[in-house]
């Protein structure tokens, strides 16, 4: 599948929804902080992160017995790729921010796994470096965790996830978008409706109109995010979704002691075979 490749109806689909995802120009003029950024310390490793959890052994079990290596896409701190470890012997970090990165290297340090870094967008990282004629390579296992909901152009994405996978791919997302956790609080603050698609059956169709069928696994999600129990860090993160300021505090702190949003306790896991005959994004 090439960059200029049309898109099938199911990738056409999936972009428009997420297109609906946009926040009002006025609304995010107002906001202290980008409503889609995040903590990095929120996907840091730490010891509530169990290498033993199902969503983990997905990957695991694909791996060599004596030692393979992993790409995670959208790496974030490790907490997706590092438990992995010691089977997986090197992970390789894809993330956008470079404070994401340093979290990484430093947990994947700490574990004594070897690993690499790599900062950009997937795909974008790999069709430069194999214009480059340094390509990222092949992996055993990619892994790719709450993710795809920040993926408009989903198809070269997931192409690319294939193609350089040898054994598998393991993605793992919410059953509906993370932040529609919020819907309750923007009607609430702003009198917004917000959209309810798509849903990770959407990712599979998109999966099977590219000719791939994936096992479709429900699993308990690992860890609620750090937030979700404190109320303090709770009034922080919905300030920042919402795009309120300091002075709505108070409010917010009320509203939600009443209202907690909807965070989803299930993560649906896909997996499907690498080495894929899947034309490469390049």
């Amino acid at each position: 599948m090439s960059e200029t490749a049309a898109l099938t109806p199911a990738g056409a689909r999936w972009a428009e929804m997420l297109a609906s995802w946009a926040i009002p120009d006025e609304i995010v003029a107002r906001a202290e902080v980008p409503p889609w950024s995040h903590d990095p310390a929120t996907f840091a490793m730490d010891d509530t992160a169990d290498p033993d959890d199902p969503v983990h052994a997905l990957a695991r079990e694909l791996l060599p017995p004596d030692g393979g290596s992993v790409l995670d896409v959208g790496c974030g701190g490790g907490r997706s790729s590092l438990p992995l470890g010691p089977r997986a012997r090197h992970v390789t970090g894809v993330d956008g921010s470079r404070a994401m990165l340093e979290r990484f290297a430093a947990s994947a340090e700490s574990a004594g796994i070897g690993h690499r870094e790599i900062e950009g967008r997937w795909p974008d990282v790999a069709i430069e470096a194999e214009l480059s004629g340094t390509p990222v390579g092949r992996f055993d296992v990619v892994v790719c965790h709450h993710v795809l909901f920040n993926v408009p152009d989903i198809e070269p994405f997931v192409v690319a996830l294939t193609t350089v996978a040898r054994l598998g791919v393991v993605a793992v997302l919410p059953r509906r978008h993370p932040m529609s956790a919020w819907n309750d609080a923007w009607k609430h603050f702003w009198n917004l409706d917000r959209p309810v698609g798509p849903t990770s059956d959407d990712a599979v169709a998109v999966l099977n109109a590219l000719g791939i069928e994936p096992e479709v696994i429900e699993l308990p999600r690992p860890a609620l995010s750090r937030h979700a129990d404190d109320p303090v860090a709770l009034v922080a993160s919905a300030r920042r979704r919402l795009c309120l300021g300091s002075d709505r505090d108070d409010e917010l702190r009320e509203w939600l002691a009443v209202h907690p949003p909807n965070f989803m306790r299930e993560v649906v896991a896909l997996r499907w075979p690498g080495g894929s005959d899947l034309e490469g994004p390049w």
